[in-house]
């Protein structure tokens, strides 16, 4: 009897709240909006999905506050185009970091060669700019690794 008193009362227990609240740790934010992303690249919602991504993992890196608008520009761009460029809208939350640091290294050296550089880009042309820039990108290892041979 009582065994089932204790199985009744954990189907009762209230689980974590699903909804985010003003304390709740920024890691947790991060995982909600890469859930939703993930949600909405499963219901083929792309700019929803995009978005959700683009949002988790700029606040997995910190830097959703960052003052640095171009920055942000790169990073949306740069990282919608990895997430197109794959076989299916979606990447690990390792990948997403992975992906994140390396797009953040490639703007510092990019911002840092620009201000070595003797042509002049104008700030109000950065945006094009950005989006003229093609990065390597690994979308396809599965399938490059599954055409090598051993031997």
């Amino acid at each position: 009897m009582e065994g089932t008193r204790d199985f009744q009362t954990q189907l009762i227990r209230q689980a974590d709240t699903p909804f985010l609240c003003a304390n709740t740790p920024v890691e947790q934010v991060g995982r909600y909006f890469y859930q939703l992303g993930c949600l909405f690249a499963k219901s083929q919602d792309m700019m929803q999905s995009l978005n959700c991504y683009i949002d988790a993992f700029l606040i997995r890196g910190n830097e959703m506050h960052t003052s640095d608008k171009n920055w942000l520009d790169f990073f949306r761009r740069q990282f919608s185009l990895y997430l197109m460029g794959k076989a299916r809208l979606c990447c690990s939350l390792s990948e997403g970091d992975m992906i994140h640091d390396y797009l953040k290294a490639e703007y510092e050296q990019l911002m840092q060669e620009l201000g070595e550089s003797e042509i002049a880009i104008a700030e109000e042309n950065l945006a094009r700019w950005f989006s003229s820039i093609e990065l390597d990108f690994p979308w396809m290892m599965e399938e490059s690794e599954s055409m090598w041979s051993i031997g």
